[in-house]
């Protein structure tokens, strides 16, 4: 019996090639919205940005709504008639900054839920803010959330490779004209001394009598304005400071016993980004100061970095209710602290370090993430592999149609009466 090639199965090419048309345009609808991180977002139509102003920057953004909720009239009827404090609704502003595009303020796609795990909120309180920065005209929702259609529910899978049933609503934040106008500029961004002769006649001493007054004057007209910063997320600790560090080492007068001071590199880095992040921890003298009172202090700065340190006096603020520094509970003379280094002491040495770091938290959730990738990607590369070839089912199909004529042929034929 002769064998006939079976024919091209051209269904099934017909599937594949629809299969891989599928995946190109989804790849490509992925790429056109701008789709980032670990979640897929609602795109943005064209235009959606074109009447909303971009944002001062994180710092000032902060600084102004700050100042709009606590001196202006717009502002503070804006937070009495959505019931939130001013420091929860910094705290909420602060949260919303911090998932913001560092150039323009746009581009939030964190949920309601994830804004309220990072300002330490409920969702209620998250919306009820929202509803202020709306009031205000400095924050804009883009796009409202929703539930995820097929092809965007597709899309999804394709970016990140989990299922995801909805996306968070787009947000922008923004500086509008009437806040930038009502805000005044920060104490810090006074011009200091024109020339350069002047500038290297000053002390360091005359300099902080001078901050020391201009924070003590404004803290006198308006405590939510000091020229301190704080710990608190609703503070003033998320702007930046001009001022230079003295950081230089003094050599020891003659005569002097010297000891050894070598400080592991680790504490010194953690140091330095504490005194970047906290100002007002930073010792009038050189910055090992600060060094040994994380060592006096027993903190591990193998595992607890300086930001990690700055968070944890955040939530240490924030649960015991402080603005911070607080000058009700410490004698700071004013709002700025007097003995930084003891100060700093008293604040850490009441905070447990034992517990794990957010950065390893941070490094645990990205290693539990990709194992879970991997395992995802081992799976289906082994269904894959499970999956038969086309030349097999072509061989399996051919063989089939053999045995079918064969029993067709040996088949007795039906008798006639």
């Amino acid at each position: 019996m002769q064998t006939v090639d079976p024919a091209p199965d051209a269904e099934w090419a017909a599937l594949v090639d629809a299969a891989h048309r599928n995946v190109s345009e989804l790849e490509h609808f992925n790429h056109a919205s701008g789709q980032r991180g670990s979640s897929w977002a609602l795109p943005v139509a064209d235009g959606a940005y074109r009447d909303i102003p971009v944002w001062s920057g994180k710092g000032l953004w902060l600084r102004q709504v700050r100042h709009a909720v606590t001196n202006t009239d717009t502002g503070r009827a804006a937070v009495k008639q959505r019931r939130i404090g001013v420091e929860t609704m910094m705290a909420v502003a602060a949260a919303h900054a911090r998932f913001a595009d560092s150039t323009t303020g746009r581009d939030i796609t964190a949920s309601v839920a994830k804004i309220g795990r990072v300002a330490g909120v409920s969702e209620s309180v998250v919306q009820r803010a929202r509803r202020v920065l709306r009031d205000l005209g400095v924050g804009h929702e883009v796009v409202r959330g929703r539930l995820l259609q097929s092809r965007e529910f597709m899309a999804a899978e394709l970016h990140h490779g989990g299922h995801q049933r909805g996306a968070a609503s787009v947000w922008a934040l923004s500086s509008p004209r009437w806040v930038i106008e009502a805000t005044p500029r920060p104490a810090a961004a006074q011009r200091r001394s024109p020339t350069r002769s002047a500038h290297r006649v000053q002390t360091h001493q005359q300099r902080r009598q001078r901050q020391q007054a201009a924070a003590t004057k404004a803290a006198a007209s308006n405590p939510q304005l000091s020229g301190r910063d704080t710990l608190s997320l609703g503070s003033n600790v998320l702007e930046k400071f001009s001022r230079k560090r003295e950081l230089t080492k003094r050599a020891p007068h003659a005569g002097a016993t010297t000891t050894n001071t070598n400080r592991p590199l680790h504490t010194q880095r953690a140091a330095a980004q504490l005194a970047h992040l906290a100002p007002a921890l930073t010792p009038d003298g050189h910055i090992g100061q600060l060094v040994d009172v994380l060592v006096r202090t027993g903190i591990d700065t193998t595992r607890w970095t300086g930001r990690d340190i700055a968070d944890a006096l955040t939530r240490d603020t924030q649960s015991r209710g402080w603005t911070w520094p607080d000058a009700k509970s410490w004698n700071t003379g004013g709002y700025s602290v007097q003995n930084p280094v003891q100060y700093a002491h008293m604040r850490l040495s009441h905070i447990d370090f034992t517990a794990p770091s957010p950065s390893e938290q941070r490094a645990r959730i990205d290693a539990q993430r990709r194992a879970e990738q991997a395992a995802r990607a081992t799976a289906v590369a082994a269904a894959r592999s499970r999956a038969a070839s086309a030349e097999h089912r072509s061989a399996m199909r051919a063989n089939w149609r053999t045995l079918a004529t064969a029993t067709s042929s040996t088949r007795p034929g039906r008798v006639l009466e």
